[in-house]
């Protein structure tokens, strides 16, 4: 939250991965699906 609160005036908005991949998981390790839906479901913080 306080990055998203710091960025927000800088980029417009700030979005959080939707599901898939944990916190501190490594990217090299997921599938395209997977990636695929995390990013089509992301939400705003």
């Amino acid at each position: 939250m306080y990055l998203a609160e710091r960025l927000e005036p800088l980029v417009g908005s700030v979005t959080r991965i939707a599901r898939g991949l944990p916190v501190g998981g490594d990217l090299e390790y997921a599938d395209e699906v997977t990636l695929i839906r995390a990013l089509q479901g992301r939400r705003v913080m």
